[in-house]
């Protein structure tokens, strides 16, 4: 139903996406809604332009029918709704702006959510639903154009059906079966992807940009996988046990002058038991050395193993074999080209691949290259084990995590020669996904390391991972494309490789360091931070600025390794941080976003990672007061040019942990003075000693007896004071250039207008 809705935008996209609407009043009737909240329903929305709620506020206080009741305000002024009905000729915000570049996503005071449709439920068993995600677009904040700041972009993580429970293993292309709102597919008839698709248009009707997470890899035997085979490098698992097997005896001899060759005969027999994956029990301390001695010295056989299948001529065999699996058992008698919904038996394909041994190759460590080294199968022969290894030869399997994903098949490794074919098939697959979800820029996941050298030798790709010729290619076709498609690198400024992402890439945006550095992300540090940014671009060829996210937080801050996530520094410490990522801007060659996930506007601790791993609603807290100020800030720097538009200048920065700085526009006469105690309540450090490392927790303290004196070009006027709903100025009786403080508690901050 509506397939054409969500093509090409016509006259008709607005009839049908009105016969959805009228069905959907119709289940939730607005003759359900008293008069009284009728009204303040659109009073609220008249005031803010969006319902100043956190996600947890609007879940469990509002109906299905006053949610879309308020909505329509926001459509209304977007000038897209009228009279109960949709009128529109484009569905983006940026196109029906006419917007020409991807600048839009780079503005100082723009906001990017992160956002899991998954998570954005009440029940913490089940996954959200369309409605629940209606009330994250009425709950997100609107814009300012007048200061050129588009309303809060909609990040969306991986919404398709998923691997091992991981939102970047993807099983298709698909929406997930998970999200479906059972209830809109009976009486509308929008399945599961059209409910996602209108959820989108409906979003960007609201004035909301809508970015994706797009993956330079995918689930190991994703419908992806199996029906362009060719787009995956692959192990014929069988074949490598048994020429492994063939040469434990030979390479037992090496140790024949050290052990009998009665130990070199049991140990060989064991040791081709574990190749396969079978059980042999505990080995004596001598038996055990020996094993490990004979595992050293297989170690360059599995490496040349290894490499010679994933050589080009033995790929182009093996990806016949794959294909002749698959269509048997797809019953695809001709042989024609499947697509996605061809394949209605996805694990019986992928158990018959198995069953002779056809593995995708996986991806490996952040710092390893070359390919994966097979080395045994695991206990049980569940699946296949591999080594990695770094440029240098050193062993970094440790650092994997990734052998569960199949990396597309960009480069033969061997020679460095590009694959083309896979190439083409990459671009023209994000290509059409965008066109099929009209989404307004991608964030590309996992390419972090790709110009370091664990990826690139003179140039040549090394690795597994995407080379920057693909990314290249990629971002230029989507730009060429959609003029206003802004793109999003996952780079967090390893060795900085500015120009790398942004000239070669074609980069927008690039991902920053700031959750794995958020401890030393000082207001000074920040600055500097702006500095290096505006230097940048100030010398950069490129037209088009780079800018840098500026991370409140993200999908990484929760996890284990990083363990960097704003509500451990306590409330106050997480709402300064807020705060000085809002008022510091970099001026006009520096110009940042703020990135923050959901859950993070009401004081969520933790639980981001746990809906990535799962499809269920995420826990949230509902530290209501938090989110007043939260969303007082984000409010104020919106519509500040001084702030927007403006450079913050760090007048002093004290050990003891207090700041001064000062936001200046040029040929405006008000200026913004910030004074606070940079430290947080509690925060973790990760320190270094001896060759040592561990991480420490510190508590925060106050300082005292501070005070500030300005030229007397300047006199400060007023402070701002929240009143409980937003930062409203209070004018001195007598203006000063001079403010004395007896005491900051941590994170505390206080600013005021300056007048020159």
């Amino acid at each position: 139903m509506l397939d054409f809705l969500f093509k090409k935008e016509t006259v008709s996209s607005c009839e049908n996406l009105n016969s959805f609407y009228s069905k959907l009043k119709e289940m939730y009737s607005f003759d359900s809604i008293s008069d009284e909240r009728k009204e303040y329903l659109k009073t609220t929305m008249s005031k803010f332009g969006y319902l100043p709620y956190p996600q947890v506020k609007a879940l469990e206080e509002l109906s299905n029918a006053e949610v879309l009741f308020a909505l329509e305000s926001k459509w209304e002024a977007n000038g897209v709704f009228k009279d109960g009905n949709f009128e529109f000729s484009k569905s983006s915000i940026l196109a029906r702006n006419n917007v020409k570049n991807s600048s839009w996503l780079q503005k100082e005071g723009h906001d990017i959510k992160l956002t899991n449709l998954a998570g954005l439920g009440k029940d913490n068993t089940q996954a959200g639903k369309f409605m629940d995600w209606m009330r994250q677009l009425l709950i997100l904040p609107t814009g300012n154009l007048d200061n050129n700041v588009f309303s809060t972009t909609m990040y969306l993580i991986p919404f398709h059906p998923r691997e091992f429970g991981c939102a970047y293993l993807p099983t298709a292309s698909c929406v997930s079966p998970n999200l479906v709102d059972k209830n809109i597919l009976e009486k509308t008839g929008l399945n599961v992807d059209e409910q996602v698709k209108t959820f989108i248009q409906m979003t960007q009707l609201a004035g909301h940009p809508v970015i994706y997470d797009i993956l330079p890899q995918t689930g190991r035997f994703s419908k992806i996988v199996l029906t362009n085979p060719d787009c995956a490098r692959w192990f014929d698992i069988n074949a490598l046990i048994e020429e492994l097997s063939k040469n434990v005896d030979k390479v037992a001899q090496e140790l024949k002058d050290k052990y009998s060759q009665d130990d070199l005969a049991i140990v060989s027999g064991i040791y081709k038991k574990s190749i396969k994956g079978e059980s042999y029990g505990d080995l004596s301390e001598h038996y055990q050395n020996i094993f490990n001695e004979l595992d050293e010295l297989l170690k360059e056989t599995k490496i040349f193993l290894s490499n010679s299948m994933l050589e080009k001529s033995i790929q182009d065999r093996l990806h016949k074999k794959a294909k002749s699996i698959i269509n048997a058992v797809a019953g695809n008698k001709h042989n024609k080209k499947m697509s996605e919904n061809d394949v209605k038996n996805q694990g019986e394909i992928i158990q018959a691949l198995i069953k002779e041994g056809m593995w995708p190759a996986p991806g490996g460590a952040w710092c390893s290259a070359g390919v994966p080294i097979f080395d045994k199968m695991s206990e049980g022969a569940s699946y296949p084990t591999f080594k990695h290894y770094k440029f240098d030869g050193e062993d970094v399997t440790h650092f994997a995590n990734l052998d569960c994903q199949t990396p597309y098949y960009f480069v033969c490794l061997e020679n460095g020669k590009y694959n083309n074919d896979v190439i083409k098939f990459f671009i023209d697959y994000m290509k059409n996904l965008q066109e099929e979800f009209n989404f307004d820029g991608f964030r590309v996941d996992h390419i972090d390391h790709i110009v370091d050298e664990v990826s690139e030798k003179d140039g040549v790709p090394i690795s597994y991972r995407a080379p920057r010729k693909v990314l290249g290619m990629l971002n230029s076709a989507m730009k060429e494309k959609v003029p206003y498609f802004a793109t999003l690198a996952e780079y967090m400024l390893w060795d900085n490789f500015y120009k790398e992402y942004h000239e070669d890439m074609n980069f927008d945006v690039l991902w920053g360091n700031d959750i794995v550095s958020q401890s030393y992300k000082t207001p000074e540090a920040i600055a500097e931070d702006n500095l290096t940014l505006a230097n940048y671009n100030s010398t950069s060829k490129k037209l088009t600025p780079l800018s840098i996210l500026k991370t409140y937080n993200n999908q990484d801050g929760e996890f284990e390794a990083i363990d960097r996530y704003p509500a451990q520094l306590g409330e106050q410490g997480a709402l300064f941080k807020w705060f000085k990522y809002k008022f510091l801007p970099g001026g006009r060659n520096a110009q940042r976003p703020v990135m923050y996930i959901d859950g993070d506007e009401s004081f969520t601790k933790t639980g981001m990672e746990s809906v990535i791993g799962n499809e269920v609603s995420m826990p949230r807290a509902k530290d209501y007061d938090f989110f007043a100020k939260f969303d007082a800030i984000d409010r104020f720097v919106k519509n500040c040019p001084v702030i927007t538009d403006g450079e913050a200048h760090i007048i002093r920065q004290d050990e003891d942990g207090f700041v001064v700085w000062q936001i200046q526009k040029e040929g405006l006469k008000n200026s913004i003075l910030v004074v606070a105690n940079y430290q947080s309540p509690t925060e973790k450090f990760r320190v270094e000693e001896n060759g040592n490392s561990w991480t420490e927790t510190r508590e925060g303290r106050e300082v005292f007896d501070k005070t500030i004196e300005l030229s007397c070009d300047y006199s400060i006027v007023s402070e701002f004071r929240f009143d409980g709903t937003d930062y409203i100025e209070e004018k001195f009786v007598a203006a000063t250039n001079s403010l004395s403080f007896g005491k900051l508690m941590p994170a505390e901050f206080k600013f005021f207008t300056v007048i020159k």
